[in-house]
């Protein structure tokens, strides 16, 4: 929150630099997240699950925005949403990831760009970064991400892929794999 005036969004210097990159590494974290093929289901245009590489201030179809309960001043932030967040992600694991693209932010006094407006992402005409529409492309972004790798651990993260991938692989070797997540998970 910014206490005792207002940043350039209503939000703390070091609060948008977290965001900005919570913004940033969003591909990346996607494989934290989104840690099944059927996640990617959900996050999709026009269903309020944030596809497209954004940010907004109570924009509900950005992946990340900016929300503030009742009784809050206008244009102040008290709080940020990750809304591409599975219920089949284990919630350290994608905490963990969450926090390591923020302190990334911090270090790099990383800027956020300018907020989405109430508009759709989708229908605004303008070039909107798609975030990963598989996990094989969430993986990939993973695998490209050197921040995330130096902050989370190399053994942690050739795990996580490890996992991943062998996700992607029943996944694609199983038609009717995602009929048996209700056993699984």
């Amino acid at each position: 929150m910014a206490y005792g005036g207002s940043s350039h969004y209503g939000m703390s210097k070091v609060g948008e630099e977290f965001m900005a990159g919570v913004l940033n590494h969003l591909p990346s974290i996607l494989a934290f997240t989104a840690p099944i093929p059927n996640s990617y289901d959900r996050i999709q245009p026009n269903t309020w699950s944030g596809a497209y590489k954004c940010w907004g201030k109570e924009n509900r179809e950005a992946p990340l925005r900016t929300a503030c309960p009742p009784g809050v001043m206008d244009d102040v932030v008290s709080n940020f949403e990750i809304k591409a967040f599975d219920g089949c992600a284990n919630p350290y694991l994608g905490l963990a990831a969450v926090i390591a693209a923020g302190i990334d932010g911090l270090r790099g006094h990383l800027n956020l760009p300018d907020p989405i407006a109430d508009a759709n992402p989708d229908s605004l005409g303008v070039e909107l970064e798609r975030l990963p529409k598989s996990l094989s492309e969430s993986v990939e972004a993973l695998e490209k991400d050197t921040i995330l790798k130096d902050l989370i651990g190399e053994k942690l993260l050739i795990a996580i892929k490890g996992v991943r991938k062998a996700e992607i692989k029943y996944y694609s070797e199983n038609e009717n794999a995602y009929k048996k997540l209700i056993h699984q998970y």
